[in-house]
C-alpha cells in the first residue's frame, strides 16, 4: 500500500496542487533572456535550483518532454520523481549516495543526445544551500553552461525540514529569477572545479536572496 501511495497517489495529489498554484498565482520571469540566448544558439543548457525551491518549476517547464531531471531512489525521491512523470520530465534515477556514477554517465548521454539535464544544487540529502559537484562535473565533460534558478513567493509556507522547503499559497505573486550561466573548462583541475562550485553556489544564493527580497522592495 505505501509503494502503491508513493508511486500514485501523493505525486497526483501533489501535481494537482502545483497546477492549482500555476493556475491562480500571478508570476514574473526576471532575466530569462538568459535562457533564451542559450537556446537560440542551439545550447539546452545544464538547469540547477535548490531542493526547497523546486515546486514550482514543474509547472514553468510543464509537459515540454525533453527536461531530463536526476531524482534519488529514495521515498521521497520516487514521490519527486513520479510527480515530475505527470508534468513531462524524464527521470534519471540516481544521486551522490547511489548509483552516482551511472548517473552521472546517463545525464552525459541526455545531453550528448540534445535533451537537457535538471539538478538539484544541494542534492537530497543537503546540507541546504551548499552547491554540490554534480553539476560542475557535468558541465566540464560537456562543455555545457549551468544556468542557475530560483523562485520565491508573496505567500508562502516555509516548512522545517533541512531544505526550507516553500511551499506557495493559492493566489500568490511568484517571482522567478535565472542567474547568469557558469562555464566549466574542460581542462580544469580540481581547484578550478572547486572555485566553479563556489560560484555556482554564489549566484544560486544572490539569486535567491533576490527573490525573497522581490515583494517586500516596493513590486508588485
Amino acid at each position: 500500500m505505501k509503494q502503491f501511495a508513493y508511486k500514485y497517489i501523493i505525486p497526483f495529489f501533489g501535481s494537482v496542487y502545483i497546477y492549482i498554484i500555476g493556475l491562480t498565482c500571478r508570476s514574473v520571469v526576471i532575466n530569462r533572456e538568459i535562457e533564451e540566448s542559450l537556446l537560440r544558439q542551439g545550447i539546452n543548457p545544464i538547469y540547477t535550483f535548490w531542493h526547497g525551491r523546486m515546486l514550482y518549476f514543474p509547472y514553468l517547464y510543464r509537459f515540454q518532454n525533453k527536461h531530463h531531471i536526476l531524482a534519488s531512489p529514495s521515498k521521497d525521491g520516487e514521490i519527486i520523481g513520479n510527480l515530475l512523470k505527470i508534468y513531462g520530465f524524464n527521470i534519471v534515477w540516481g544521486s551522490t549516495f547511489k548509483k552516482g556514477a551511472k548517473a552521472l554517465l546517463n545525464l552525459i548521454r541526455v545531453i550528448k543526445n540534445g535533451d537537457s539535464v535538471v539538478l538539484i544544487a544541494d542534492g537530497s540529502r543537503g546540507p541546504a544551500f551548499k552547491a554540490q559537484d554534480g553539476a560542475i562535473k557535468i558541465a566540464k565533460l560537456t562543455g555545457i553552461p549551468i544556468v542557475p534558478m530560483t523562485y520565491s513567493v508573496s505567500r508562502k509556507k516555509v516548512l522545517s525540514s533541512w531544505d526550507r522547503f516553500v511551499i506557495p499559497y493559492p493566489f500568490s505573486k511568484i517571482a522567478v529569477k535565472y542567474g547568469e550561466p557558469v562555464y566549466v573548462p574542460p581542462d580544469a583541475d580540481d581547484e578550478v572545479m572547486e572555485l566553479k562550485r563556489q560560484e555556482l553556489e554564489k549566484k544560486l544564493n544572490d539569486i535567491t536572496e533576490f527573490a525573497d527580497k522581490y515583494f517586500t522592495s516596493g513590486h508588485k
